[in-house]
């Protein structure tokens, strides 16, 4: 659907979700998406009302590259259907277009501290959410370093934290749970805060 130009030049330089949704012609649900998943960037206030704070101009920006290519912008089936649970998600981008490779490390030191410093396959699909053929895939393609694989791979936690900060690891289209809740709480947004939304959305 267009926009009407007149209607998004009225626009104030930074908008709320419920304005973002009016001029772009979404429903709350797929607002939520594009925010939470950084697609639209914003910035996270913590309020319960009006806690999205999104500039005009990324706006115009997200308009612009929905036209050219609108499945960039398609949020997975089971958005819609309110769950949260344990099938992937498809999440485009970084954790957040803010977060660096130090905040994202610190994170995934804390997330990290109660394993050993070498991680098994075992561990690290514990840790990350993802099965032990996706673990062996990221070993096998020398993307996550390891430092034996015979009789089992076995993964310092440094090298681990280097390939979790990776853009290779989070460029991933189809991420798990954990990997989803890892971007959200990156982007300092908790899971309680995000289903507490979805409902009221």
């Amino acid at each position: 659907m267009k926009v009407d130009p007149k209607e998004l030049k009225a626009l104030p330089n930074i908008i709320t979700k419920e304005q973002l949704r009016i001029v772009c012609h979404i429903s709350k649900r797929t607002a939520l998406f594009l925010l939470k998943s950084g697609l639209i960037p914003n910035e996270y206030t913590g309020k319960k009302t009006r806690c999205y704070r999104i500039k005009k101009s990324d706006v115009v920006k997200y308009l612009k590259e929905r036209e050219k290519d609108p499945c960039k912008f398609y949020p997975p089936e089971n958005w819609y259907k309110g769950g949260y649970g344990e099938k992937p998600h498809i999440i485009r981008l970084l954790p957040s277009q803010k977060a660096t490779k130090h905040t994202m490390t610190v994170y995934y030191q804390q997330q990290l501290q109660d394993y050993s410093d070498v991680m098994t396959v075992a561990d690290i699909c514990e840790a990350t959410g993802y099965n032990r053929r996706a673990v062996g895939n990221w070993c096998r393609k020398k993307r996550l370093k390891y430092i034996t694989d015979t009789p089992k791979y076995l993964v310092p936690k440094v090298f681990l934290i280097d390939y979790l900060t990776s853009d290779w690891y989070n460029d991933t289209m189809r991420k798990s749970q954990k990997h989803l809740t890892a971007i959200w709480e990156i982007r300092g947004v908790k899971n309680t805060e995000v289903a507490e939304e979805g409902e009221q959305a």
